[in-house]
Formats: C-alpha cells, structure tokens, sequence
C-alpha cells in the first residue's frame, strides 16, 4: 500500500485528504503533520510515497518546507495544495522540484492524477495552469513585479514580508547582514518601493502572506 503524507495547520483539512486518499481506487494510506517541522522530523525517520503539502504553514512558508524536504530527501515526490492562486507560486514551487500545484479547490480526482504521475516520475501540470505558463512565456500573462525575483530575493522578500528583521533573516539564511541589506535593497528597486512597511502592504495585497 501506498503511503503519503499530509501536511496541513488544519486537522479538518488533513482529515478529508485522508478520507479522500483511502477511499480512492489505490487504497492510499495516509499520515499526518500539522507543522514543516514536525513533517521533516517524520520525513528523516521514513520515507513516503508522495508528501502532500500546504503553503501556508504555522512554522515555515511551504516553499522552504519544499526545499528543506528536498534537501533531505531529493527524490521525495511532494504536491504543492494551496489556497493561493497558481500564478502566485505554482513556477516558482515546480521550479523548486514540486511534482505539481493545485489550489484547494481542485476536485479529488484531480489530486489523485496528480499523485499517481508522481509516483511515476512526472510532474502533474493542470489545464488552468498548463495555459497560464503558456501566457508567462509568451508575455501575455502580465507578470507581476515579484515574478522578476530571484530565487534568492524571493525568499528574503518573503521574510520581509513576515516581519524578520535583516539581522534575523541573515541568521535563518546563514548570510551577512550585509548581504541581506543588499537584497533587501534589490528588492525594493525591482518592486518600485521604498521601505519594508510597503513590502509587507504589496505582499499582503498580492496575497503572498504565509
């Protein structure tokens, strides 16, 4: 039998993934973390067939808790669910080595092709995401300014976002404090901004809050 694990601050929404898993055609068996912490603790004890993982964690943005669990396991399949829009993160999430991106509102069966492509070594790329990649790369999709990020300025401007002082943010990323202000002022300059308060104003308004 086929083990995921399900990844959510919310016991409800865990608990129906479960459901939805067992009683699908594969018979999945399904496991629960309701913090990135304690999925990584249960990540580096075991492995599973798929994690599925939310965003928007208590303890740690999805997207670091994807780059943490693929640090410890590379090979580890893990689904991004979300409640934010896929134009959002879903790039930068299967970028990161996401096996796919699927807002909440998807239909189970969609969850369950997702998760079967996974455990063949593919990614799972939906319709309404397939055409917004389209409109990324032909420029029609009318990118916004926080797309122009890199890898590395996203996560520090998602940091900024929360609130994390430059001297915590260079302890977390194991940077200078320097190092972190020079970001921070690249950030800026790309996002047309002047102080952090608007960093956290265009996050929340984007909805890039965790």
């Amino acid at each position: 039998m086929k083990t995921a694990l399900i990844v959510d601050d919310h016991a409800v929404v865990r608990q129906g993934l479960i459901r939805i898993l067992t009683e699908s055609p594969e018979r999945w068996d399904g496991e629960e973390a309701g913090t990135a912490a304690e999925a990584l603790k249960l990540i580096k004890a075991r492995s599973y067939d798929a994690v599925v993982l939310d965003i928007s964690m208590p303890d740690m943005n999805g997207l670091e808790a994807l780059r943490a669990i693929k640090a410890l396991r590379p090979g580890q399949p893990v689904l991004i669910l979300s409640v934010h829009p896929e134009e959002q993160y879903a790039v930068r999430a299967l970028r990161w080595g996401a096996s796919a991106y699927l807002t909440k509102d998807s239909a189970p069966e969609e969850l369950l092709k997702a998760l079967a492509a996974a455990l063949r070594g593919r990614r799972y790329i939906g319709a309404s995401l397939a055409e917004k990649l389209v409109d990324a790369l032909d420029g029609t999709g009318g990118k916004p300014l926080h797309e122009t990020l890199s890898d590395r300025e996203f996560e520090i401007f998602e940091r900024l976002a929360r609130g994390r002082s430059v001297g915590e943010i260079a302890i977390d990323l194991f940077l200078s404090p320097k190092t972190v202000s020079t970001y921070r002022r690249r950030i800026l300059e790309k996002l047309g901004l002047e102080t952090t308060a608007q960093i956290i104003h265009y996050a929340a308004r984007n909805g890039l809050g965790s």
